[in-house]
């Protein structure tokens, strides 16, 4: 697993473009079911994955950690949500929470971790 986190237009997907060439197949869970990362060779926007499982009262974590003999073999990209002002509204700061978890779950899980900001990336671990 190589996970890829950064902010928002940061260039993450570009960096592992760079690294692995076109992806055959890809999951955006800005606009597929997170059941959809299933075979995905690049999984986009962890973070909206978190907020559409949260909607339907998954366990977010759960849910991961029964996908992860998949998700070993895939590279997950997700935009860093926890700085800046925490959200007033109940479920907002829980999404950032439970996104927050999350990446802890899969950095531990990862062989490579990055951090890309403006373009340049950051090995974090591998």
């Amino acid at each position: 697993m190589h996970l890829i986190l950064g902010g928002r237009h940061m260039g993450k997907r570009a960096y592992a473009e760079s690294l692995y060439g076109r992806f055959s197949s890809v999951c955006d869970l800005g606009r597929e079911d997170p059941e959809a990362m299933a075979g995905a060779a690049v999984v986009l926007n962890l973070q909206e994955g978190v907020r559409s499982l949260m909607g339907q009262d998954i366990d977010v974590r759960t849910f991961f950690e029964a996908r992860m003999e998949h998700l070993r073999q895939s590279v997950l990209i997700g935009d860093e949500i926890g700085g800046g002002i925490v959200p007033m509204e109940p479920f907002e700061r829980r999404w950032r929470d439970e996104t927050g978890l999350l990446y802890q779950i899969l950095a531990r899980e990862a062989t490579i971790v990055d951090r890309v900001w403006a373009g340049l990336p950051t090995r974090l671990k591998g």
